[in-house]
């Protein structure tokens, strides 16, 4: 160039857009690092920015292959600047934007270096799983990585201390939290308001994914119970530490014989309605600080499936047997808990069971209903000799299912249901409770 490369090249970009999508492009990689690369690659979009990175860096610096990709030689358009007495290349194409110089990436990790310290020095504020949690968002932080460190380029570090220490704090009442609480009861304890911390909102995913990774046993309590969905694991990690989305959703759909005594009155509700002929629906409330005050019934039995207790019912009502029977809907709630350990309590010689699919699943309910009741549950009609009577209505296991049976066995090769899963490993299907209880109830 003979004549001021700066102020010609800003002549040019006012009256040329390919252009100044050229000389935007080249700083934008500067930008990313700090400096000018020696060469990079260019997608034109059209003939005329191919043309304008030709006159801007002259035709010996640039190739342009069949894919429109043009190959940019920096280094060589620079130093011939530089060789004819002008600044360096990207000086002037800073110069002539307008464009101050940036360092993308050392911003990013000075940035990452603060937030870091925000982040360490709050762990000291805090114990246990929240000072876990916050040790670990340090390391993150610092090596600028993460939702955190998004959180502190978009918002400023005031904002990042700010959510970490509402953060901690959820954590910190959530692993001392004695008795149960309401979900919003809880966030009005923790943030301040009811609607601090609400079911799938961003702050509910990173207080009990937090949870899960730093409070011992928690992750471990949740695994077993085989939930698939990161919403379900989330909500069971809170009811592991009686935090409740809400108590009143949690019921528990019994059927038999027996009288419950809360604050010295009855609740006779079950007795009576199996005088009807019909189930009883109780909540958590009705079952906190009750007890068993009598009961009639040769067993107690838990249904994973809603169809094969309805029909257990009317078998059970047509021969006139006495027995306890309730839903568990899958994975058990809190309430069906609270109901098998009062009635436990209340007769503790009553023989105890659950029946369910003939599935890995229907296993690892009967084990978490094992685990956490605390109670000698024993499965019924859940065993590979059932099993082999009704493989043949069988379901085919669907794709990666044989490994996971196979991890089960091997991490517990003596625990109950095992059999079961052995049988269903080698034949390669599974049979739901409804087929079984077709075969089964008319015998």
């Amino acid at each position: 160039m003979s004549v001021d490369p700066v102020k010609s090249l800003r002549a040019e970009l006012a009256r040329d857009g390919a252009m100044s999508a050229v000389v935007n492009a080249i700083l934008d990689r500067c930008d990313r690092t700090g400096a000018l690369p020696g060469q990079m690659t260019l997608r034109c979009r059209s003939a005329e920015e191919q043309e304008a990175a030709m006159r801007l860096l002259s035709p010996a610096a640039v190739h342009v292959a069949i894919d429109s990709r043009a190959r940019l030689d920096l280094a060589r358009a620079d130093a011939r600047l530089r060789a004819e007495g002008w600044p360096g290349l990207a000086e002037v194409l800073y110069a002539a934007t307008g464009r101050p110089p940036r360092n993308l990436r050392g911003e990013a990790a000075v940035l990452g270096t603060r937030a870091g310290e925000v982040a360490a020095a709050l762990g000291d504020r805090h114990a246990g799983a929240a000072a876990r949690f916050l040790r670990t968002t340090a390391e993150r932080l610092a090596q600028c990585h993460g939702e955190f460190f998004e959180m502190a380029r978009s918002g400023g570090l005031s904002k990042l201390e700010e959510e970490l220490d509402v953060v901690a704090r959820c954590i910190e009442l959530a692993e001392r939290n004695g008795g149960p609480v309401r979900l919003a009861n809880f966030a009005r304890l923790a943030t301040g308001s009811t609607k601090g911390l609400r079911a799938g909102d961003r702050r509910y995913v990173r207080v009990t994914d937090a949870l899960l990774a730093h409070l011992p046993g928690i992750a471990e309590r949740v695994a077993a119970e085989g939930l698939r969905e990161p919403a379900d694991r989330r909500r069971f990690a809170l009811e592991c530490l009686n935090i409740f989305r809400n108590e009143t959703p949690v019921d528990v759909l019994c059927w038999g014989r027996f009288v419950l005594e809360k604050q010295g009155r009855r609740l006779d509700a079950p007795a009576l309605h199996h005088e009807l002929g019909e189930p009883c629906r109780l909540l958590l409330l009705h079952l906190r600080d009750a007890r068993a005050a009598a009961v009639r019934a040769e067993r107690v039995v838990s249904i994973e499936n809603e169809t094969t207790f309805n029909d257990y019912v009317e078998w059970l009502r047509a021969r006139g047997r006495d027995e306890i029977v309730l839903l568990s809907e899958g994975q058990a709630n809190w309430a069906v808990v609270r109901l098998l350990r009062l009635l436990a309590e209340a007769a503790p010689a009553l023989p105890l069971a659950h029946w369910g699919d003939l599935d890995r699943f229907g296993v690892l309910i009967l084990r978490s209903l094992r685990r956490r009741s605390g109670l000698g549950i024993e499965p019924c009609w859940m065993d590979a000799a059932v099993f082999e009577r009704c493989k043949a209505a069988g379901l085919p296991l669907p794709g990666g299912e044989r490994e996971e049976i196979e991890a089960l066995i091997s991490a517990a090769p003596e625990e109950v249901g095992s059999g079961l899963l052995r049988a269903i490993r080698d034949s390669g299907v599974w049979v739901e409770q409804e087929a079984v209880a077709e075969a089964v109830l008319r015998e």
